[in-house]
């Protein structure tokens, strides 16, 4: 398993369609200003188990903080004790303008009683003004989610005859 940063690291071509994707949350990560046109907080989509097995799949708001990729998920919402269950996930970023897609398989940790994690995450929030997202990382369940897999694929002359993926993929050592 790896952290966001050791995978941000490792594989700078297959983290930098991440980047590309979610560049609010990036730019609040190094401190920098929001991007044009680009929300704060990127919608992605957590993929858990259920008790009984099957997939659920949740929208869920990735934050990243001290190299590490975060989320606070809600005590209503059931993504959190499928992950306390079951702490193997995905998680899938909505495709960008090439149909550029990663998809993270991951291992997902509650963290939130770390003091210093939620203060860490906490504090990259606030500078986003955001107060929904600010009362989320404040009041609720903190999870961190080591990496496992990184799969990347975007789309070669969409629309046209012979439209084709190029895939990368990456896997923790």
């Amino acid at each position: 398993m790896a952290t966001w940063r050791e995978f941000e690291s490792e594989a700078t071509a297959i983290a930098a369609v991440a980047r590309m994707l979610w560049p609010g949350i990036t730019a609040l990560e190094r401190g920098g200003p929001k991007p044009p046109a680009a929300p704060w907080f990127p919608i992605a989509f957590l993929a858990t188990s259920r008790r009984d097995g099957s997939p659920r799949l949740h929208p869920f708001c990735p934050v990243l903080a001290a190299g590490g990729l975060f989320a606070a998920i809600p005590r209503s919402s059931p993504k959190g004790d499928d992950l306390r269950r079951d702490p193997r996930c995905a998680i899938h970023a909505l495709p960008g303008p090439e149909d550029d897609e990663p998809a993270i398989r991951s291992c997902a940790v509650e963290a939130g009683h770390d003091s210093v994690v939620r203060s860490t995450v906490i504090a990259v929030v606030r500078r986003s003004a955001v107060g929904g997202m600010i009362e989320t990382v404040t009041s609720d369940p903190i999870f961190e989610f080591y990496i496992l897999r990184v799969d990347t694929a975007w789309g070669i002359d969409i629309g046209q005859p012979g439209t084709r993926a190029e895939r990368r993929a990456w896997r923790a050592s």
